[in-house]
């Protein structure tokens, strides 16, 4: 990780304010807003996340709404979640943010392929023995339609509520691509994962497939990101930023900690990844 800057300051939505007891944006050089899922959020384990690897040159207060397992839906909805729209929008509790950094989509598709409703979303059940020419053989295309609707709209959403707020229509937004997961027995704790492994299972998709579908569906959501066209919504592409972890592995393995998340090394490479996106577009 770079030495020459400043580790980011992060603090929830309910510690920001001028009281004795809160942090002011006024003692920071910037002050940015973020939201998204795991790899954001405060409850990630052991605070091992991507905005605790981050360091910018002037010093920077991030004020984050994120949460483990969030999707965009969660992001823009206002009753289940309202802290990030009521921050950025117009109104008496909005604030001027220097820049808004979003990390959303990869919870989504977690959830598109999950076990849990096997032949529905976006995986085909596959009948034993079948035999698949190529990871689209795996997919239902018009789930996946209705899957890439689903995420430009909602990553419209978050567009236009920046576009509607007055201290925010001209805040840069940052969205990110992921990286290589390897699908693994390899949970985040107890009870929270594996993901891709039992979902590609209890599809029935041949072990050969796994890895090279797995690298297919990463690469078709980095496919959406990097064409959502958004008016002041810039691309931060990650992918192939990261050592992947050694099939079969059973605990941390090259940059991974478990299946779907970067270890502190790991998000320590993405983050000067973030630093370069993030320092070419907001002033110094």
């Amino acid at each position: 990780m770079a030495t020459n800057g400043r580790p980011v300051v992060i603090v929830r939505p309910e510690q920001l304010g001028f009281g004795d007891n809160s942090v002011s944006p006024s003692g920071f050089g910037r002050h940015m807003l973020a939201e998204g899922d795991s790899w954001f959020s405060f409850g990630s384990l052991l605070g091992n996340n991507l905005l605790n690897r981050l360091v910018l040159t002037r010093s920077t207060l991030v004020t984050s709404t994120a949460r483990p397992s969030d999707t965009l839906a969660h992001m823009v909805d206002w009753w289940r979640d309202p802290a990030f729209a009521t921050l950025l929008a117009d109104g008496p509790r909005s604030w001027p943010f220097d820049a808004i950094l979003l990390s959303g989509g990869g919870n989504d598709l977690i959830d598109a392929v999950s076990d849990r409703l096997v032949g529905q979303q976006l995986l085909r059940l596959l009948p034993p023995g079948s035999d698949p020419a190529s990871p689209q053989d795996c997919i239902r295309p018009e789930a996946w339609t209705a899957f890439e609707t689903y995420l430009r709209a909602n990553f419209a959403m978050v567009s236009q509520l920046a576009a509607g707020s007055p201290n925010n229509a001209a805040t840069p937004i940052f969205v990110h691509t992921y990286d290589y997961p390897t699908p693994n027995d390899l949970p985040a704790a107890p009870g929270r994962g594996p993901w891709l492994l039992p979902a590609l299972k209890a599809h029935g998709i041949p072990e050969p497939m796994h890895q090279p579908l797995a690298d297919h569906l990463i690469e078709r959501l980095a496919g959406v990101v990097r064409t959502l066209g958004l008016a002041n919504v810039h691309v931060i592409d990650t992918l192939g930023t990261l050592t992947r972890a050694v099939a079969g592995a059973t605990g941390d393995s090259n940059d991974w900690l478990n299946e779907i998340h970067p270890n502190p090394q790991g998000y320590g490479k993405l983050a000067l990844v973030w630093r370069a996106a993030i320092e070419a577009v907001v002033a110094p």
